[in-house]
């Protein structure tokens, strides 16, 4: 029995400019982002010969089925298909946070079922082929209208600047992770779970499309990426000012596309920032997801408190460092 556990992740600056849209046409896509510690855990063993089918897989729905073209489920579809198994198996997955919340949840599901059928099969993969070869599958395969940035983040964990180069290969910069800067920005943290869910097809389809006339505005979203960077590298970090910066960055996002936000984010958002917030933004592609906001740890209580009534809960974050892992239990 192979069991891959593969970190969600949460984007702090530059999404959109991930998309194939962007930067094939703007030299370079740029975000920051980091893995958190929740994640999607995916079970994979030879099924018993004592059942009929060839394929058993459990997820939020069951498929019993024989051949690999009727399985229902795109990504365990192809990626069974990309590393031509045709074993008896047993798949399951079970995540800690709902899917089409804004986590990548997708993306690290696809990571974490390539890392358990590489290692099922014998095989240990670098962290940027996985990440590749998921993107590739969601993309190129499925022709998913999204970027590459949570293939990454899945795979590698931690906090990272990731630049998308015009000539498809992906630049990685990691930020060490137990630093002051770091201890500050997590500390001020405050995630919470708006109880929407939604598919980022469908506010990434209308964004992807619009890319081009918002081409300006992307820029300025890509150039955040760097300046985060900047100020978690720097010994002069303020958590005021990377709560700006995000916050500028969701008032840019907001304008890409119709579906990103709504009157009840607005609300919320809103109402945050009368009451200590710093700055924040939505997770993902938006329309739902997680309101991700920054204050000081001693506005953190009012917060919580004043969100609670309209409907948000809190959902505690950190960091994860370690991306995508494998056990094998004999």
């Amino acid at each position: 029995m192979v069991i891959s556990k593969t970190p969600l992740r949460i984007s702090f600056a530059g999404g959109g400019t991930d998309l194939p849209s962007f930067y094939r046409h703007h030299d370079y896509g740029a975000v920051i982002s980091t893995s958190i510690d929740s994640y999607i855990y995916v079970t994979i063993k030879r099924h018993s010969r004592l059942f009929s089918e060839k394929y058993r897989l459990n997820y939020s729905s069951t498929e019993q089925v024989d051949e690999i073209d009727k399985i229902e489920h795109p990504i365990i579809r192809e990626c069974l298909r990309f590393l031509d198994i045709d074993e008896k198996l047993y798949i399951s997955t079970i995540a800690d946070a709902p899917g089409s919340s804004g986590l990548g949840s997708s993306s690290s599901f696809c990571v974490g079922l390539l890392n358990a059928l590489y290692k099922f099969k014998g095989q240990s993969i670098s962290a940027g082929r996985l990440a590749e070869e998921a993107a590739h599958i969601e993309i190129d395969i499925l022709q998913r209208p999204m970027g590459k940035q949570d293939h990454y983040a899945a795979a590698y964990g931690g906090v990272n600047y990731l630049r998308f180069n015009k000539d498809e290969t992906v630049t990685l910069q990691h930020v060490a992770c137990r630093t002051r800067n770091t201890e500050v920005l997590f500390g001020s943290l405050l995630s919470f779970w708006t109880g929407v869910v939604r598919p980022s097809e469908s506010v990434l389809k209308e964004q992807d499309a619009n890319n081009n006339k918002n081409s300006d505005i992307l820029i300025q979203m890509r150039d955040h990426a760097a300046e985060l960077l900047y100020l978690l590298d720097s010994n002069k970090f303020s958590i005021e000012r990377f709560a700006r910066i995000v916050h500028e960055g969701w008032l840019l996002k907001t304008q890409l596309a119709s579906n990103i936000s709504n009157s009840r984010i607005d609300k919320a958002y809103a109402l945050a920032l009368e009451n200590g917030a710093l700055g924040g933004k939505i997770s993902g592609a938006g329309g739902g997801g997680f309101l991700n906001i920054f204050a000081h740890e001693e506005n953190h209580e009012r917060l919580i408190s004043v969100l609670a009534p309209i409907g948000l809960s809190r959902y505690k974050m950190n960091i994860d460092s370690n991306g995508t892992q494998v056990n094998i239990i004999a």
